[in-house]
């Protein structure tokens, strides 16, 4: 038995409960604690995973054990200095990629959100076995070493160099589909569970060419990468990815999947699919290798702050669709398009006004993680702007010759590769060092500063021009057609039910703003006509410009009456022309047919 040696089973599907036991001889006479994760690495926010764990009980041959809870996720345990077990139980119903979760469909077990830590054993080899459960005969799929007595995909016994690589590799267990392919010489696996009816060739296919264009970018594969798992949990609803060190989990619906009776249909769902796999493949070399030196190591037990996100993150976001585009599986239009809607979800907001994306990554534990209705007035995305700031600096490179793909493959080699981990100046320093003080200075101030990005200069370098015209709805973000009649300014958005319009966030300086409505606010009528969603555009955009309309809303049960300016909408929303198809073939790699 290794030093560490976890055992996970199925204890009650119907309860959501998953059973652990923990075996390990202490290393000292002093008592020993124990402690969970309370986040999980790639995802910023405390979850407090032990609040699922209970009936936690210690014993060795002599009998039970003393255990004393310190926090909310540390025990103290007293001991005889000879091989003992914790044993325990966790509730799994989470239907996300970050915890537990457990049917009797399948099992999507996160160590981070289920294995104790030793502490002072944190570098000790692992086992984990996993038994089998009764009456059920389910796979295995994880990125974790297979002993050499477990035949492959099932059950039995698995292993990790320490603990941070046990909780850095999620398992799934169910009945799976499994696609192999490979990538420079290293196995990778597609794998689904809870699907109903998939392409599976063809999204391995296209799987695979992602992967080699995003291995282009770095110039290779991690050296230490030597399998690859794509976890794919299918569901009725929701959608994310978490990466890990040699796999990622991905939570997606079956609509999301190619059909395979339509093998000429390329969905937007599945289009969006395909981005997100992208997305968290990226994260091999951009995250999981080369990341902020604060997480060398993780101390999950609380927060670990970096202003460094919008570079992991928003970097990353760049590339996921920019390899789709680049490897074919999607045209320039549609590139331009998806490029469109980033561009005017950061623009439109006030909150780029608010908050630098070195600030929203610092805050990312308190402010993106967990927005309110004001967000959009106080929250940048370090996602979407910093993805347009990695088109400004591609861009700005071009101009001098040079490219982004350049830069990445020198952070890549500088720190990425030998895992030193990058400094808050390292990469703008780089980027001195490569294009020049000017450039840098310029993605300093991009990243520090509270205004818009000089797309309008710099993306003729990418063979694109901006144009602007009014927006139809808070639901338009791409596109160059013009409404078909000239729009009326409201700012505010809005969810439809048979009550009225409620009302979920209200931008600074928009007309609603000036109307004094809220969030919250329940719109019934508009100049005394029942307020759906019908009436409400129809009575706002044929009412003439100077006007004032009348609006009735209920405000925490009160009736309140509100008067709105009727103001012609500005031409805000950006949409991109292509003026140089030799620039874009340059950037993108591609030709158009």
């Amino acid at each position: 038995m290794t030093p560490l040696a976890y055992q996970l089973s199925i204890a009650d599907i119907t309860a959501h409960l998953v059973a652990v036991e923990l075996h390990f001889t202490p290393q000292s006479k002093e008592a020993i604690t124990l402690s969970l994760p309370s986040w999980i690495p790639g995802s910023y926010m405390v979850r407090d995973f032990a609040k699922h764990l209970h009936s936690v009980e210690a014993f060795d041959d002599t009998g039970d054990l003393s255990l004393l809870q310190l926090d909310k996720q540390s025990w103290q345990l007293s001991h005889h200095q000879q091989q003992l077990t914790v044993r325990y139980k966790v509730y799994a119903f989470d239907l996300s990629v970050r915890g537990c979760y457990l049917d009797d469909q399948l099992a999507i077990l996160n160590p981070a959100a289920l294995c104790l830590e030793v502490k002072g054993m944190e570098a000790v080899p692992v086992t984990v076995n996993v038994v089998a459960p009764e009456f059920l005969d389910w796979q295995v799929a994880t990125g974790l070493t297979r002993s050499s007595t477990t035949p492959p995909l099932q059950c039995g016994l698995y292993q990790a160099d320490n603990y941070q690589q046990l909780i850095d590799s999620p398992l799934m267990l169910g009945k799976l589909d499994i696609a192999e392919f490979n990538v420079c010489g290293v196995p990778h696996y597609l794998v689904l569970a809870g699907h109903e009816q998939v392409d599976l060739e063809r999204f391995k296919t296209e799987l695979q060419r992602i992967c080699l264009q995003q291995q282009q970018v770095f110039g290779s594969l991690p050296t230490d990468l030597k399998q690859y798992w794509f976890l794919c949990w299918v569901t009725d609803s929701g959608y994310g990815g978490l990466e890990h060190h040699n796999s990622t989990l991905l939570l997606l619906t079956h609509q999301d999947l190619p059909n395979a009776e339509r093998p000429e249909e390329s969905t937007a769902d599945y289009q969006n699919l395909l981005g997100l796999c992208s997305h968290e493949y990226f994260h091999t070399w951009w995250v999981k290798r080369a990341k902020p030196a604060q997480f060398l190591p993780y101390r999950l037990n609380t927060e670990q702050y970096t202003s460094q996100l919008w570079l992991y993150e928003g970097f990353t976001s760049y590339y996921d669709d920019l390899a789709l585009v680049r490897c074919g599986l999607l045209t320039q239009e549609q590139y331009f398009a998806a490029l469109e809607k980033t561009i005017n979800r950061v623009q439109l907001s006030p909150s780029e006004q608010v908050q630098s994306v070195a600030d929203s990554s610092f805050n990312a534990w308190t402010k993106y993680y967990k927005q309110d209705e004001n967000a959009v007035n106080a929250v940048v995305s370090y996602y979407t702007k910093g993805s347009l700031i990695a088109l400004c600096l591609d861009a700005l490179l071009r101009s001098k010759g040079l490219t982004l793909d350049t830069l990445m493959q020198l952070a890549w080699r500088t720190y990425g590769e030998p895992a030193s981990g990058s400094s808050e100046q390292q990469f703008i320093q780089l980027c001195s060092d490569y294009a020049g003080k000017d450039i840098a200075l310029e993605l300093y101030s991009w990243v520090n500063g509270k205004s818009a990005l000089p797309l309008a200069e710099l993306l003729p370098q990418l063979g694109l021009h901006t144009a602007f015209r009014q927006q139809e709805h808070s639901k338009d973000l791409s596109g160059s057609k013009a409404p078909a009649y000239p729009v009326r300014s409201f700012g505010a958005a809005f969810s439809a039910s048979t009550d009225g319009l409620k009302i979920t966030n209200v931008p600074l300086a928009s007309v609603a703003y000036k109307a004094g409505l809220m969030a919250q606010d329940q719109l019934i009528a508009i100049n005394a006509v029942k307020a759906t969603e019908q009436n409400f555009w129809r009575q706002l955009n044929q009412s003439q410009i100077g006007s004032v309309l009348t609006l009735h809303v209920f405000r925490k049960q009160r009736l309140v009456q509100l008067s709105m300016p009727v103001e012609l909408a500005a031409e805000t929303l950006t949409y991109l022309q292509l003026v140089d198809q030799d620039k874009a073939t340059a950037w993108l790699g591609t030709t158009q047919e």
